[in-house]
C-alpha cells in the first residue's frame, strides 16, 4: 500500500474561525508534511447531528476509499456519521480526533447529555485510536469507559510569539479587556457582561471577538449589554479578519475567558503568546492549557468569583503587572504548532 493512506473527514468549511478547525488544519498539514496524506472529505451538514443529505454525501465519500485506508474523522461529525461508519468500518482503519465529548456541550438537558455521551461511546467504539486535544479530555473518555490505551492525547500549540517589547509601555485610558470566543453559550461572554457591569466605576472596555455561530445568543448579548447600559463600554467586533485580530491582540491589556467547558484553550494561550494577562474559567482543560504564572483561575459559571477576579485586576496594578510579567515569560516557553503538526503525524503513523 502506498504511504499516503491516511484522509481526513472535516465537518464544514475548513477555514472556520474556531480553534477545533484551527488545530484541523494544522493536523491535515501535519499529516501532509509526513507524506501520509491521501486527502481529505468535507462533509457539510448539521453537525453534531447528521440528516439524510450528510448522510448520503458521507456514504459517497466513503465509497471511493479504497480497502484498508486509514479514516480520521473530527469528532464534531463523527457521532452524527454513525450509520455510514459502522457500513465501511470492516474494511476502513477509522480513527478519531476528539475535541471534547459532545455531551459536554453547554444547554444540553440531562436526558439529552446523557443521550450524546451514550452514543458517543457507542461510536468511538468502531476507532482503533482516538486522538484527543489535550490530557484532561483523555482522562474524560476514560470515565466514560473508553479504553484509554487506544487514545493520544496530541494538545494544540501556537505560533512564535511576537515581539513583547511593546508591552513595556501602555497607551493612557481605560483598561482594555478583550474576549475572543465564537459567540454560542458554552463561551459565556453573557456571564462576562454580568461580572463587569457592576464595575461602572472602572474606567475600562471590552471588545468580544467571535463569529456569531448561533445568532439568538448574539442578539442576547446585544439585548444584554444594552439593557445594562454598556453600549458605550462593550464592543461586538464579530468575526475579523487575521490582520483586524492582530490589532486586537496588541490594543488589549488583559484576557478574559470565562467558558463552561473546553477540551483546551486556544484563544487564552494565545493570549500569553501576546504576553496578556489571562483572567479564564476552571473549566474542563484551561487549567492544562494556560500557564499558571499568567493565569487566573474561577470556577466555572460562578459570576461572582469572575466578578472579583475583574475587580482586583482593574483595582491592583501591582497584581496585574505580576501577571502580564509571567505571560510575557512563559511566551517564549510555548509548545509550538510545528510540535504539534509533528506530533500528530508521529501518532497516525504509528497506529499503523
Amino acid at each position: 500500500m502506498a504511504a499516503a493512506d491516511t484522509h481526513f473527514l472535516i465537518p464544514g468549511d475548513p477555514a472556520t474561525p474556531t480553534g477545533g478547525f484551527l488545530y484541523d488544519r494544522h493536523a491535515i498539514q501535519g499529516l501532509r508534511d509526513a507524506g501520509l496524506l491521501a486527502g481529505t472529505l468535507q462533509i457539510d451538514g448539521p453537525f453534531p447531528a447528521g440528516d439524510a443529505a450528510t448522510l448520503a454525501a458521507a456514504e459517497a465519500a466513503l465509497d471511493a476509499l479504497r480497502t484498508g485506508d486509514r479514516l480520521i474523522v473530527d469528532g464534531l461529525a463523527y457521532t452524527g456519521l454513525f450509520p455510514v461508519l459502522a457500513r465501511h468500518a470492516h474494511r476502513l482503519r477509522l480513527m478519531a480526533l476528539v475535541h471534547h465529548p459532545l455531551g459536554d456541550e453547554t444547554g444540553l438537558s440531562d436526558q439529552e447529555r446523557t443521550r450524546w455521551l451514550a452514543d458517543e461511546v457507542h461510536a468511538l467504539s468502531l476507532s482503533r485510536h482516538i486522538v484527543v486535544t489535550s490530557r484532561t479530555t483523555r482522562t474524560r473518555l476514560g470515565a466514560l469507559g473508553i479504553d484509554t490505551a487506544r487514545v493520544a492525547a496530541v494538545v494544540p500549540g501556537v505560533e512564535p510569539a511576537p515581539d513583547l517589547s511593546f508591552r513595556t509601555t501602555r497607551v493612557p485610558g481605560p483598561l482594555r479587556l478583550l474576549c475572543v470566543a465564537t459567540l454560542i453559550p458554552r463561551k459565556a461572554q453573557h456571564l462576562l457582561l454580568e461580572a463587569l457591569a457592576p464595575l461602572a466605576g472602572r474606567d475600562w472596555r471590552l471588545e468580544l471577538v467571535g463569529d456569531a455561530r448561533d445568532p439568538d445568543y448574539a442578539e442576547r448579548l446585544r439585548e444584554t449589554i444594552n439593557t445594562m447600559g454598556l453600549s458605550a463600554r462593550v464592543l461586538l467586533a464579530g468575526a475579523v479578519s487575521d490582520e483586524t485580530l492582530e490589532d486586537h491582540w496588541r490594543r488589549a491589556d488583559a484576557f478574559v475567558f470565562p467558558s463552561l467547558h473546553e477540551g483546551w484553550g486556544i484563544a487564552p494561550v494565545e493570549a500569553v503568546r501576546w504576553g496578556l494577562p489571562v483572567i479564564t474559567s476552571d473549566a474542563g482543560a484551561l487549567p492544562e492549557s494556560v500557564p499558571p504564572e499568567a493565569r487566573v483561575l474561577v470556577p466555572s459559571g460562578e459570576v461572582g468569583a469572575l466578578r472579583s477576579a475583574l475587580e482586583r485586576l482593574l483595582d491592583d496594578a501591582d497584581h496585574r503587572a505580576a501577571l502580564a510579567a509571567g505571560a510575557r515569560s512563559a511566551a517564549a516557553t510555548l509548545r509550538s504548532w510545528a510540535d504539534m503538526r509533528s506530533d500528530f503525524a508521529t501518532v497516525v503513523g504509528a497506529a499503523a
